[in-house]
């Protein structure tokens, strides 16, 4: 998890991490958008300083210099984990995974949905507010069945929402009792703390992912004062701008 809690889908996943407190303060000091970092994006790959790297603690961080640079960060609360088997990651029990499943019926079963929804199907989605870019007022199902065969309406939402809808007429609508409805089952007792920072060679003009594979609230004062200290950095380089307009000279 790398963003502080907002709503309640997030405190539940929250909740499930098993997080020390010290762990969720430290999320609020995170920037705005963390959604990158090694393994993700351009940080998959890269060669020689380009290339993402990995420690095993705070004690092995990278000294700053004119080599390296980190220009940014966050703190990610993490809880080792593997995909549930019985639901294969879905969240779903048997009967609305088998719906999930058919509704684009990749295994070829003839049972196919998409294209053929029904019409309390279609006031769900009108209720939750789908289907407006298409219909000015609430459509029937024959329409956006018509519609769907002509061109693509349907996003991974609709499917969601009609999955549900048809699982609840039949009565079988649920979530996995394996995973609890989380796709994945825990194989730590409870999380630990990672720290990803992005690091820039200006000199080779690169950059990479560094991540910090264990952070220990006794670590927390040291990656802190590192960070003071990156702030500073680059603050330092863009301090000669100042008063740059007010300088008639």
């Amino acid at each position: 998890m790398r963003k502080y809690p907002t709503d309640e889908y997030e405190k539940e996943e929250l909740d499930a991490l098993k997080a020390e407190p010290w762990m969720i303060k430290a999320l609020k000091c995170n920037p705005d958008y963390p959604y990158w970092g090694n393994y993700e994006d351009y940080m998959i790959g890269g060669k020689g300083w380009a290339e993402r790297a990995e420690i095993e603690s705070a004690s092995d961080l990278w000294e700053l210099n004119d080599l390296n640079e980190v220009v940014n960060f966050y703190f990610e609360i993490c809880r080792k984990h593997h995909e549930c088997e019985y639901c294969d990651g879905s969240g779903l029990n048997a009967g609305t995974k088998q719906i999930s499943d058919d509704w684009y019926d990749f295994e070829n079963t003839g049972r196919q949905w998409y294209d053929n929804i029904t019409q309390d199907e279609v006031d769900a989605l009108w209720e939750n507010k789908r289907l407006r870019s298409d219909f000015k007022e609430k459509p029937t199902a024959e329409q956006v069945n018509a519609l769907e065969k002509s061109k693509f309406v349907h996003d991974a939402i609709n499917r969601t929402i009609c999955v549900e809808t048809r699982a609840k007429r039949l009565g079988v609508y649920g979530y996995c009792e394996k995973c609890e409805g989380l796709g994945y089952i825990f194989d730590e007792e409870k999380a630990h703390m990672e720290l990803q920072l992005w690091v820039l060679h200006p000199r080779k003009g690169c950059s990479r992912g560094l991540r910090v594979k264990n952070v220990l609230q006794s670590d927390m004062p040291k990656v802190i004062n590192y960070l003071q200290e990156a702030r500073k950095r680059n603050d330092d380089r863009f301090s000669k701008i100042e008063g740059f307009l007010n300088d008639r000279r």
